[in-house]
């Protein structure tokens, strides 16, 4: 089985083809496919905003708007570049992922191919049966695998078309009319091949049920012939439509016609380099330099005309540079109008002033108060002198507020001590009392501790004399029971003169042993009475020693018990008029406390306001907020602008001095402007900011390239006309655009400067009118030329469009008979391979290997299988006949321009999404049912 083994292995490398093959599509799907399939929203939405972004640019040329509408068509133009850069770049990356998805399939095809070519070599070491049995599998599953790259292609190429379509303003890359006309055919032929296969399944069941098994066997052989047959045909077929297309006069003329296309997608057109003004003969101010619009050497193809510099960036410097121009015109109407307009202007500019006036005094009074570096100047607030005096007020009350909390805290203590020294002689009794307890147990604990001292000693005796004759009696008996033993030998061995003396020996041991315990037996009762009477005696005494202490602290308690009475009293009334002192300075205090507090923060009934420190805050920030308020634009209407403030500084404040009222280590804290001040540095930055943004524009903001505290230092100075003029020629920004930036960008200051240049050119247009309509022409001359230009390259690939589309029609009909019998003959292939499955497959489930062991039970089995095939096709018929509906209802609405070009491409994407879903679920089945046959043979073995 080494053969067969082998050639798993190279199904299995086959099945890796396909596993790469499918993860190339759902695993690792390119950048450019898979951003593109899932944005087909945004890419229409692209096209639209090219189209919406010319048209509005058109029509701003033809109302001739003034200034403001010039600027918004530099700035839809700065939009459009940058989407149309955004394109380009799209393109690029979709060509990219479509060429390597193009590479990726060659490769997996010729992995295929190796595969196929594997299988038979391999075959050949097979058994015939073997081979009948497998041949149909392996027929099957490379069917299937070619299937589903055909239709991964195909939805990478409808991809490419969505994206071709979409950003393609033109339309050119891509026919929607073939695209939904074929799509009516393609489904149209799904539907009869159904049908037709429906009448041969059921011609192959009535065939079918007369089988006998012994005819099975040629009956599988029969159905591999036809489709091998069939395939020989369709090869040739294959030659002819490929001679067809490259050898005869209409393959020629295709051949010739996308060579054509090809070069004209590819023509390179040069742009002629422009420079305006450059003889210097218009004298317009802001006009008088040459200034270069296109360079030397630009120049586009079809394909690349998106790059740069190409005619995307030509055409887009061009309009940027008129629409710089129009600037400088302030109507296309008669000169009468354009004194009135100044009028106007002259108007409006002194609103504008006004405006400005009120709001710098404002950033002003907030910029000398921030003094970088140093504590702020409060004094340059309005509002200060109220603020100031009643910050004194309080100031000038302390000092008395302060010394009557310290008289009332001193009043306290004193009262503390004459109470504390009343407490310490009042308690004498209980003093007494504690003594002679203390005494008493001082006593108790020293004869407990002597009449444990000598227990213990004479424990300590009587153990050791107990033990002494413990020990000799143990010593004896041990001596006792040697001699017996050695005394018995002696006397069984009366001739052994050894034993005899070992027995003398042991005689004598036992002897002086008796004589110990007779010795520890007598030192025991001479000297445990001694010990008995030796511990009595001690306790005796230390009762003694007890009763005498005892008696001691009774006498010393008695004597202090008799003199309590005679030294309390004085002390008790001490502090009796120590508590009065209390009340009157805790009176004094709160009176004055009353008093400070009141320059804090009260309400004054007569003026119906608040007063005090608060109230002149409150104050402050009602006049500057009256002051310096503007209105602002938001995206959902107008707010009402005012300088920032806080009351946290004074409701610090209020704090401390409220927790300093009843707190003695506490001082009353003094005040000062800067303790209160509703505007910290930090709210005065803000402001700055704010306010600066307003007159001068948040632009304004690097003028000496460095940040104070987080302020521009540009921001505490004033701006002039030639700060803002440095700063954008140090940005590289065109002089003749210096006019819209002061409006946009600059703030109320740059809004005046603004209307003074509107002034000025309103002046210049009344004398230079015809300079300036001169320039206009010359520069819509270099546009029209442009745009010529594409169009007449436009007019060309038109054509060449045409020319193949007409010479692609003329091959396929010369085509068309070769593709119906091809397409015929895979249709009864697809019949063939329906019936070896399952016949294969009925073998398999019936456990049969050899084709002679066929039996009843694998007809029957067989017939099942066709039967689920005549099922399965049946119930596709509905869903077929849907898919033909559907796709005559886009043609229909597409020939009536209700559907458009882009929406044709994404509903491309869609169905050869689902068709590629499906190959793929086929191509699946088709090598399990392989892997199971596979192993059946083997087994088989």
């Amino acid at each position: 089985m080494k053969k067969l083994t082998y050639l798993v292995a190279s199904l299995l490398t086959t099945a890796t083809v396909g596993m790469i093959f499918t993860g190339c599509i759902d695993n690792d799907e390119p950048y450019g496919i898979e951003q593109l399939r899932g944005a087909k929203a945004e890419l229409l939405k692209s096209k639209k905003a090219l189209i919406e972004a010319d048209a509005q640019y058109k029509l701003a040329l033809a109302e001739a708007e003034k200034v403001k509408a010039a600027a918004e068509a530099a700035k839809i133009d700065a939009e459009r570049a940058k989407t149309e850069a955004e394109i380009a770049e799209i393109r690029q990356r979709m060509e990219a992922a479509a060429l390597q998805a193009e590479q990726i399939l060659a490769r997996l095809q010729a992995e295929a191919e190796l595969a196929r070519l594997t299988y038979e070599q391999e075959r050949l070491n097979l058994s015939t049966q073997q081979q009948t049995a497998l041949d149909g599998f392996y027929r099957k599953y490379f069917t299937a695998l070619d299937n589903y790259n055909e239709k991964y292609m195909e939805y990478v190429k409808a991809q490419k078309d969505l994206v071709a379509n979409a950003l393609d303003p033109n339309g050119t890359a891509y026919d929607a009319k073939k695209a939904v006309e074929d799509a009516v055919t393609t489904a149209q032929k799904n539907l009869d091949d159904a049908q037709a296969n429906i009448e041969d399944y059921n011609e192959q069941l009535a065939d079918a049920k007369t089988w006998k098994p012994s005819e099975l066997g040629a009956k599988l052989t029969a159905y591999q012939d036809q489709v091998e047959e069939n395939t020989e045909k369709m090869k040739l077929i294959n030659l002819t439509i490929a001679e067809n297309d490259n050898e005869s006069e209409e393959g020629k003329a295709l051949v010739a016609a996308k060579k054509a296309l090809d070069a004209l997608y590819n023509e390179e057109v040069e742009i002629p380099a422009y420079t305006f003004n450059a003889d210097g003969t218009i004298t317009i101010p802001g006009l008088t330099e040459p200034q270069e619009v296109i360079g030397e050497g630009w120049s586009y193809t079809w394909n690349t005309q998106y790059n740069y510099p190409g005619y995307n960036d030509a055409l887009n410097a061009l309009v940027n540079f008129k629409n710089g121009i129009r600037r400088y015109v302030l109507d296309d109407n008669d000169v009468e109008w354009t004194k009135a307009e100044i009028n106007s202007l002259e108007a409006e500019k002194k609103e504008k002033a006004a405006e400005f006036d009120r709001l710098f005094a404002g950033w002003k009074m907030f910029a000398d108060a921030y003094n970088v570096g140093a504590a702020p100047k409060y004094d340059a607030f309005m509002g200060y002198d109220e603020l100031k005096k009643a910050v004194d007020a309080y100031n000038a009350q302390l000092p008395a507020t302060q010394a009557a909390k310290d008289a009332y805290y001193a009043a306290q203590k004193a009262a503390q001590d004459a109470w504390n020294a009343y407490y310490d002689k009042n308690n004498l009794n209980d003093d007494a009392w504690n003594a002679y307890n203390d005494a008493v147990n001082a006593a108790n604990e020293a004869y407990d501790k002597a009449v444990a001292a000598a227990n213990k000693e004479l424990d300590k005796t009587i153990t050791d004399l107990n033990n002494a004759v413990v020990k000799a009696q143990q010593e004896k008996n041990a001596a006792d029971s040697k001699y017996m033993t050695a005394q018995g030998l002696a006397d069984k061995y009366t001739e052994d003169a050894d034993l005899k003396k070992a027995a003398e020996a042991a005689k004598k041991v036992a002897e002086d042993a008796a004589k110990a315990l007779e010795t520890a037996e007598k030192a025991r009762e001479e000297q445990a009475p001694k010990a008995q009477a030796k511990a009595e005696k001690a306790n005796d005494l230390a009762a003694a020693t007890l009763a005498n202490a005892i008696a001691d602290a009774d006498k010393a308690r008695e004597l202090a018990l008799n003199e309590a009475p005679q030294i309390a009293g004085p002390l008790l009334d001490a502090a009796n008029a120590a508590d009065n002192k209390v009340n009157e300075a805790r009176e004094a205090y709160v009176k004055e406390w009353n008093e400070l507090s009141g320059l804090v923060s009260s309400w004054d009934n007569e003026t119906q306001s608040t007063v005090g420190v608060y109230g002149a805050i409150v104050n402050q920030v009602e006049e500057i907020d009256n002051e310096y308020q503007y209105e602002e634009e938001w995206y959902d209407g107008e707010n009402t602008w005012k300088p920032y403030f806080s009351y946290s500084l004074f409701n610090q404040f209020w704090n401390e001095v409220n927790g300093s009222q009843w707190d003695e280590e506490v001082a009353i804290p003094e005040c000062s402007v800067a303790d209160v001040c509703a505007y910290p540095s930090s709210y005065m930055g803000y402001n700055i900011i704010a306010l600066s943004n307003k007159i001068y524009g948040s632009y304004y903001c690097d003028k000496n390239d460095d940040d104070i505290l987080g302020i521009p230092s540009a921001q505490l100075i004033p701006l002039t006309k030639e700060d803002i003029d440095k700063m954008l020629a140090k940005y590289g920004i065109d002089e003749m655009n210096y006019p819209g930036i002061y409006n946009s960008d600059f703030g109320l200051f740059g809004k005046t400067l603004y209307v003074d240049n509107r002034i000025e050119v309103a002046n210049a247009y009344i004398t230079n009118k015809p300079a300036i309509e001169a320039a206009f022409e010359d520069v819509q001359a270099q546009i029209d030329n442009l745009v010529a230009s594409r169009d007449e390259l436009y007019d060309k690939i038109d054509e060449a469009g045409k020319a193949v589309k007409a010479a692609e029609e003329a091959v396929d009909e010369l085509n068309a008979d070769s593709w119906t019998e091809y397409n015929e003959l895979q249709r009864q292939n697809n019949v063939a391979d329906a019936m070896i499955t399952a016949i294969s497959e009925a073998a398999l489930a019936t456990g049969v290997a050899e084709t002679e062991q066929y039996t009843q039970e694998t007809i029957d089995e067989a017939i099942k299988a066709i039967e689920n095939k005549i099922e399965e096709t049946e119930n596709s018929i509905p869903g077929l006949e849907e898919a033909l509906a559907r796709a005559q209802y886009v043609l229909d609405q597409y020939e009536k321009q209700l559907v458009s070009d882009a929406e044709i491409a994404a509903l491309a994407v869609e169905e050869a999404k689902l068709a590629m879903d499906a190959a793929k679920e086929e191509l699946d089945a088709a090598k399990a049912r392989l892997d199971a046959a596979i192993k059946s043979v083997e087994g088989a073995e």
